[in-house]
């Protein structure tokens, strides 16, 4: 594949957005099933917390079931964009190519949390006390845009075009794929604060009832993720056409 070797920011940022909004009614409802499984998986965690069960392990269960979700969505939005083909989020639920993509979108990730991760691990079990939260936060910067210049693997994956971890898969435009995927993080942020403070009103006010109610709200509040993600996974799908566009 030819490489441009750049991308558009504001035209990536607003074709992503443009994706997004589009049939909007029918993103909506084609993102049910993910939103549901993550709905039904978070107050199981919810509850088993509650009642002293949940573990360390618990929790990271639920971290990795909600990123497998988030990696047949991701292969769904790279199909509609790159391959200009529908896929139902139910058919690649579990395939084997989600559980390829879910490996790779796992190793990326652990690539650029691994700062916080050894700082935390540090601190519990080294019982290092000495705080670099400044050092932290500027090492996950720099592990976050490599992960990033590695994130066309996920695209080609999908495509089933060949890739190697190597530094020939490194793109040239991690940096500006940080500040992409930081102006969708806080964009969405706004309606998420609104959507939080309206439910800690609605708990505040009707306390009896807000129980019974809950996954309902659950179900708003990671809806609003859900629609966060296709537009992350719309911005990698526009910048992977952009980068290797002739």
């Amino acid at each position: 594949m030819k490489k441009k070797k750049n991308i558009s920011v504001g035209k990536t940022l607003g074709f992503s957005f443009q994706f997004l909004i589009t049939n909007f009614d029918k993103r909506l409802k084609d993102g049910l099933p993910a939103v549901i499984f993550i709905t039904i998986a978070f107050n199981i965690l919810n509850y088993l917390i509650g009642k002293d069960i949940a573990t360390n392990f618990t929790i990271f269960f639920f971290f990795i079931f909600t990123m497998i979700v988030s990696s047949a969505v991701g292969i769904c939005v790279h199909e509609e964009i790159i391959n200009k083909s529908k896929t139902a989020f139910l058919k690649e639920f579990l395939s084997p190519r989600s559980i390829k993509y879910f490996l790779n979108f796992l190793v990326l990730s652990f690539i650029a949390l691994s700062p916080l991760l050894i700082h935390f691990f540090a601190r519990k079990m080294l019982n290092v006390q000495n705080d670099y939260a400044s050092i932290v936060i500027i090492l996950w910067v720099l592990t976050t845009i490599l992960s990033l210049k590695l994130i066309f693997v996920l695209p080609k994956l999908t495509l089933g075009i060949d890739y190697n971890y190597n530094i020939k898969e490194l793109n040239m435009v991690g940096s500006k794929l940080f500040l992409l995927l930081t102006i969708v993080t806080v964009i969405f942020l706004v309606p998420s604060m609104i959507y939080l403070t309206l439910q800690l009103s609605f708990m505040t006010s009707y306390k009896d009832v807000y129980q019974m109610i809950k996954p309902i709200f659950d179900i708003g509040s990671f809806y609003i993720s859900y629609l966060n993600y296709i537009t992350i996974f719309a911005v990698i799908s526009f910048a992977f056409k952009d980068y290797f566009s002739k």
